[in-house]
């Protein structure tokens, strides 16, 4: 019991996309919008799954996507908030306008995560000097002083069904 395969994978093209088939997902979105991504390869024409369809559109082709390299400021920013939510990078990409969660993963693990991993300021390593620090608490006892500027964020969660929660953040 439960559902039954999206497509079946007889027939199908796997690999790379090729600009027509790139041409034929923007025009029939342009159209019919997004969305009943089952459907779509059939009603578009494309031999592709709907899950390929969709994970092309909402990485590579939706026109609000930034194409240009993250700069320093939001690499800053990709690091603080890695501290504070991890690997959440849905939550993380929702703060950087026009980028998407996959390319933020990508782009850590692939140019930051080992700089961070290397990086004496980093709260693994601070741990391991000093345990009474990285609880939250100064070497005399108090919490640690807020830094300037800093931005505090918190998660609530909120249900969406049985089992299934979903990360919400407040600044």
């Amino acid at each position: 019991m439960g559902r039954s395969p999206c497509c079946s994978k007889d027939g199908m093209n796997r690999g790379a996309w090729t600009a027509k088939e790139d041409k034929i997902l923007i025009e029939y979105i342009k159209v019919h919008g997004e969305g009943k991504w089952r459907n779509l390869p059939k009603r578009a024409g494309l031999k592709r799954c709907g899950k390929s369809c969709r994970l092309r559109w909402l990485n590579y082709l939706r026109p609000d996507i930034k194409r240009a390299n993250i700069t320093q400021d939001e690499e800053d920013l990709i690091i603080r908030l890695h501290k504070l939510l991890g690997n959440r990078w849905s939550l993380i990409a929702g703060r950087l306008p026009g980028r998407t969660d996959n390319e933020i993963k990508n782009y850590w693990n692939t140019n930051i995560g080992k700089k961070v991993q290397g990086h004496p300021n980093n709260s693994t390593n601070q741990s391991k000097r000093n345990p009474s620090q990285s609880m939250g608490q100064s070497l005399f006892g108090q919490p640690p002083s807020p830094t300037i500027g800093s931005h505090v964020v918190r998660t609530k969660t909120s249900r969406l069904g049985p089992g299934r929660t979903k990360p919400q953040i407040f600044v």
